[in-house]
């Protein structure tokens, strides 16, 4: 019993000590192809060379002082794998979005942008709808 509440408690001391913060709680603004900036347009209407799957991903940082980065924790391939998630490390922040969000995660003006769409590759973006999350708050902090 003692071993069971040992494990217990040094779980909860795990969860409650991530400082990742859940994007997935966080308010977005949807956008479509001709509502976003001209520089996001050229990132997404990019011709990208290959199509992309689910273990590489396009990610782009506009914003010269913020280094992002991107991996993501789940099991093998699988997007719907319950647990799957994006994670994102912003100048040591650190952040998590849900699974089957699309690429290229963009960076730009304090915000996250990203699409709904799974593969731009197919050139559908003029008809993706697009995410963006502003990070202004926590990039502040």
């Amino acid at each position: 019993m003692e071993k069971a509440i040992l494990i217990f408690t040094s779980i909860l001391t795990l969860i409650s000590c991530s400082d990742e913060i859940d994007l997935d709680k966080e308010i977005k603004t949807e956008f479509t192809f001709d509502q976003l900036p001209e520089e996001l347009k050229e990132i997404y209407g990019s011709n990208f060379p290959i199509r992309n799957d689910s273990i590489d991903y396009y990610v782009f940082s506009l914003d010269k002082d913020y280094n992002l980065n991107h991996y993501w924790t789940g099991m093998n391939k699988q997007l719907l794998t319950k647990g799957f998630n994006h994670h994102f490390v912003i100048n040591g922040k650190e952040f998590k979005l849900g699974a089957n969000q699309g690429d290229p995660f963009v960076l730009w003006d304090k915000k996250l942008y990203y699409s709904t769409e799974l593969n731009l590759a197919q050139n559908n973006f003029t008809q993706a709808k697009f995410i963006e999350i502003d990070l202004t708050e926590h990039l502040n902090e």
